[in-house]
Protein backbone atom coordinates (compact mmCIF):
# COMPACT_ATOMS: atom_id res chain seq x y z
CA UNK A 1 0.00 0.00 0.00
CA UNK A 2 2.85 2.40 0.85
CA UNK A 3 4.56 1.58 -2.43
CA UNK A 4 1.41 2.29 -4.39
CA UNK A 5 0.85 5.59 -2.58
CA UNK A 6 4.39 6.68 -3.45
CA UNK A 7 3.78 5.67 -7.08
CA UNK A 8 0.56 7.66 -7.20
CA UNK A 9 2.26 10.75 -5.80
CA UNK A 10 5.10 10.34 -8.30
CA UNK A 11 2.61 10.19 -11.20
CA UNK A 12 0.87 13.31 -9.92
CA UNK A 13 4.22 15.10 -9.75
CA UNK A 14 4.96 14.15 -13.35
CA UNK A 15 1.60 15.56 -14.39
CA UNK A 16 2.41 18.90 -12.74
CA UNK A 17 5.91 19.33 -14.19
CA UNK A 18 4.86 20.82 -17.53
CA UNK A 19 1.13 21.50 -17.75
CA UNK A 20 1.35 24.83 -19.50
CA UNK A 21 3.87 23.68 -22.07
CA UNK A 22 1.81 20.61 -22.90
CA UNK A 23 -1.04 22.77 -24.15
CA UNK A 24 1.12 25.35 -25.83
CA UNK A 25 -0.23 28.78 -26.60
CA UNK A 26 -3.93 28.07 -26.43
CA UNK A 27 -6.13 30.55 -28.27
CA UNK A 28 -9.18 28.32 -28.74
CA UNK A 29 -12.51 29.28 -27.34
CA UNK A 30 -12.03 32.96 -27.95
CA UNK A 31 -14.72 34.76 -29.98
CA UNK A 32 -13.22 36.82 -32.83
CA UNK A 33 -12.38 40.27 -31.53
CA UNK A 34 -13.90 43.22 -33.26
CA UNK A 35 -11.34 45.45 -34.94
CA UNK A 36 -11.87 49.06 -34.00
CA UNK A 37 -11.22 51.65 -36.66
CA UNK A 38 -8.99 54.45 -35.37
CA UNK A 39 -7.54 57.64 -36.71
CA UNK A 40 -9.33 60.59 -38.28
CA UNK A 41 -8.16 63.18 -40.77
CA UNK A 42 -7.29 66.44 -39.06
CA UNK A 43 -8.84 69.72 -40.07
CA UNK A 44 -7.18 73.07 -40.61
CA UNK A 45 -4.09 73.51 -38.43
CA UNK A 46 -4.71 77.11 -37.52
CA UNK A 47 -8.08 76.63 -35.81
CA UNK A 48 -6.99 73.32 -34.23
CA UNK A 49 -3.86 74.96 -32.82
CA UNK A 50 -5.85 77.73 -31.19
CA UNK A 51 -8.32 75.27 -29.68
CA UNK A 52 -5.53 72.98 -28.36
CA UNK A 53 -3.76 75.94 -26.75
CA UNK A 54 -6.97 77.01 -25.02
CA UNK A 55 -7.61 73.53 -23.61
CA UNK A 56 -4.05 72.67 -22.49
CA UNK A 57 -4.54 73.64 -18.86
CA UNK A 58 -7.71 71.53 -18.43
CA UNK A 59 -6.03 68.51 -20.12
CA UNK A 60 -3.07 68.70 -17.75
CA UNK A 61 -5.38 68.89 -14.76
CA UNK A 62 -7.19 65.73 -15.84
CA UNK A 63 -4.02 63.84 -16.83
CA UNK A 64 -3.45 62.40 -13.36
CA UNK A 65 -6.92 60.87 -13.26
CA UNK A 66 -6.55 59.35 -16.72
CA UNK A 67 -3.23 57.71 -15.83
CA UNK A 68 -4.69 56.24 -12.62
CA UNK A 69 -7.72 54.76 -14.38
CA UNK A 70 -5.49 53.36 -17.13
CA UNK A 71 -3.28 51.60 -14.55
CA UNK A 72 -6.34 50.12 -12.83
CA UNK A 73 -7.66 48.82 -16.16
CA UNK A 74 -4.27 47.29 -16.97
CA UNK A 75 -4.16 45.54 -13.57
CA UNK A 76 -7.68 44.18 -14.03
CA UNK A 77 -6.85 42.99 -17.54
CA UNK A 78 -3.69 41.26 -16.32
CA UNK A 79 -5.56 39.46 -13.54
CA UNK A 80 -8.26 38.27 -15.94
CA UNK A 81 -5.67 37.05 -18.42
CA UNK A 82 -3.90 35.14 -15.63
CA UNK A 83 -7.16 33.43 -14.60
CA UNK A 84 -7.97 32.56 -18.21
CA UNK A 85 -4.59 30.89 -18.66
CA UNK A 86 -5.05 28.64 -15.61
CA UNK A 87 -7.28 26.21 -17.53
CA UNK A 88 -4.40 24.30 -19.17
CA UNK A 89 -2.65 24.03 -15.79
CA UNK A 90 -5.65 22.42 -14.06
CA UNK A 91 -6.93 19.88 -16.61
CA UNK A 92 -4.10 17.43 -15.95
CA UNK A 93 -5.24 16.60 -12.43
CA UNK A 94 -8.66 15.07 -13.23
CA UNK A 95 -7.15 13.23 -16.21
CA UNK A 96 -4.40 11.64 -14.12
CA UNK A 97 -6.44 11.00 -10.97
CA UNK A 98 -9.48 9.46 -12.65
CA UNK A 99 -7.30 7.30 -14.88
CA UNK A 100 -5.31 6.11 -11.85
CA UNK A 101 -8.56 5.43 -9.97
CA UNK A 102 -9.72 3.13 -12.77
CA UNK A 103 -6.33 1.41 -12.86
CA UNK A 104 -6.34 0.93 -9.08
CA UNK A 105 -9.83 -0.56 -9.25
CA UNK A 106 -8.36 -3.31 -11.44
CA UNK A 107 -6.14 -4.25 -8.48
CA UNK A 108 -9.22 -4.28 -6.24
CA UNK A 109 -10.94 -6.67 -8.64
CA UNK A 110 -7.98 -9.09 -8.53
CA UNK A 111 -7.52 -9.05 -4.75
CA UNK A 112 -9.93 -9.96 -1.98
CA UNK A 113 -8.37 -7.98 0.87
CA UNK A 114 -9.63 -4.60 -0.30
CA UNK A 115 -6.41 -2.84 0.71
CA UNK A 116 -6.57 -0.67 -2.40
CA UNK A 117 -10.14 0.54 -1.88
CA UNK A 118 -9.11 3.60 0.20
CA UNK A 119 -6.72 4.60 -2.60
CA UNK A 120 -9.58 4.46 -5.12
CA UNK A 121 -11.68 6.63 -2.84
CA UNK A 122 -8.98 9.30 -2.47
CA UNK A 123 -8.27 9.32 -6.22
CA UNK A 124 -11.96 9.72 -7.07
CA UNK A 125 -12.37 12.58 -4.58
CA UNK A 126 -9.32 14.33 -6.00
CA UNK A 127 -10.39 13.74 -9.60
CA UNK A 128 -13.89 15.11 -8.98
CA UNK A 129 -12.54 18.23 -7.27
CA UNK A 130 -10.02 18.72 -10.05
CA UNK A 131 -12.72 18.33 -12.71
CA UNK A 132 -14.85 21.05 -11.12
CA UNK A 133 -11.87 23.43 -10.92
CA UNK A 134 -10.80 22.69 -14.50
CA UNK A 135 -14.33 23.29 -15.79
CA UNK A 136 -14.59 26.60 -13.94
CA UNK A 137 -11.33 27.81 -15.45
CA UNK A 138 -12.43 26.47 -18.82
CA UNK A 139 -15.49 28.69 -18.78
CA UNK A 140 -13.31 31.56 -17.54
CA UNK A 141 -11.04 30.93 -20.51
CA UNK A 142 -13.83 31.17 -23.09
CA UNK A 143 -16.41 33.26 -21.28
CA UNK A 144 -20.10 32.53 -21.78
CA UNK A 145 -19.51 31.61 -25.42
CA UNK A 146 -21.17 28.59 -27.02
CA UNK A 147 -19.69 28.83 -30.50
CA UNK A 148 -16.89 26.84 -32.04
CA UNK A 149 -16.44 23.89 -34.39
CA UNK A 150 -17.17 20.23 -33.69
CA UNK A 151 -13.95 19.75 -31.75
CA UNK A 152 -14.68 22.71 -29.51
CA UNK A 153 -18.26 21.59 -28.87
CA UNK A 154 -17.16 18.06 -27.97
CA UNK A 155 -14.42 19.37 -25.70
CA UNK A 156 -16.83 21.71 -23.92
CA UNK A 157 -19.65 19.24 -23.25
CA UNK A 158 -17.54 16.15 -22.58
CA UNK A 159 -15.81 18.29 -19.97
CA UNK A 160 -19.14 19.08 -18.33
CA UNK A 161 -20.11 15.38 -18.48
CA UNK A 162 -16.84 14.52 -16.71
CA UNK A 163 -17.76 16.93 -13.93
CA UNK A 164 -21.22 15.40 -13.47
CA UNK A 165 -20.03 11.79 -13.61
CA UNK A 166 -17.19 12.65 -11.25
CA UNK A 167 -19.66 13.97 -8.67
CA UNK A 168 -21.74 10.79 -9.03
CA UNK A 169 -18.62 8.67 -8.53
CA UNK A 170 -17.89 10.42 -5.22
CA UNK A 171 -21.24 9.20 -3.91
CA UNK A 172 -20.74 5.67 -5.25
CA UNK A 173 -17.24 5.31 -3.82
CA UNK A 174 -18.32 6.56 -0.39
CA UNK A 175 -21.04 3.93 0.04
CA UNK A 176 -20.57 0.62 1.80
CA UNK A 177 -18.92 -1.73 -0.67
CA UNK A 178 -21.59 -4.41 -1.03
CA UNK A 179 -21.42 -4.16 -4.80
CA UNK A 180 -18.95 -2.10 -6.80
CA UNK A 181 -20.50 -2.81 -10.21
CA UNK A 182 -21.87 0.70 -10.74
CA UNK A 183 -18.66 2.26 -9.44
CA UNK A 184 -16.53 0.16 -11.77
CA UNK A 185 -18.69 0.95 -14.78
CA UNK A 186 -18.42 4.65 -13.99
CA UNK A 187 -14.66 4.50 -13.42
CA UNK A 188 -13.92 2.69 -16.69
CA UNK A 189 -16.27 5.00 -18.59
CA UNK A 190 -14.49 7.96 -16.99
CA UNK A 191 -11.08 6.58 -18.01
CA UNK A 192 -12.18 6.53 -21.65
CA UNK A 193 -13.72 10.00 -21.40
CA UNK A 194 -10.63 11.66 -19.94
CA UNK A 195 -8.45 10.11 -22.65
CA UNK A 196 -10.79 11.43 -25.35
CA UNK A 197 -10.95 14.80 -23.62
CA UNK A 198 -7.17 15.00 -23.49
CA UNK A 199 -6.98 14.27 -27.21
CA UNK A 200 -9.55 16.98 -27.97
CA UNK A 201 -7.62 19.46 -25.86
CA UNK A 202 -4.52 18.65 -27.90
CA UNK A 203 -6.45 19.22 -31.11
CA UNK A 204 -7.48 22.68 -29.92
CA UNK A 205 -4.04 23.59 -28.61
CA UNK A 206 -1.79 22.18 -31.32
CA UNK A 207 -4.06 22.09 -34.35
CA UNK A 208 -6.16 19.46 -36.14
CA UNK A 209 -4.53 16.09 -36.68
CA UNK A 210 -1.74 16.68 -34.14
CA UNK A 211 -1.54 12.90 -33.59
CA UNK A 212 -2.21 12.02 -37.20
CA UNK A 213 -5.87 11.20 -36.42
CA UNK A 214 -8.28 13.12 -38.65
CA UNK A 215 -11.61 11.45 -37.98
CA UNK A 216 -13.23 14.64 -36.62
Amino acid sequence: MKLFSILALFCAALVWTGPLAAHGDEQHGKPPAQIEATGENSGTLGAAGNTAAAETSSDEAAAGGHHASGADAADAGGTLEFLENLHPATVHFPIALFFMAALTELFVMRRTGGQFEPAVRVLVYGGAAGAVIAALFGWTHTGLWFGGDTTMQLHRWIGMAIVLIGIVLTFLVSRAAHSRTSLRFGLFLMAVMVLVQGYLGGELAHGPGHLGITWL
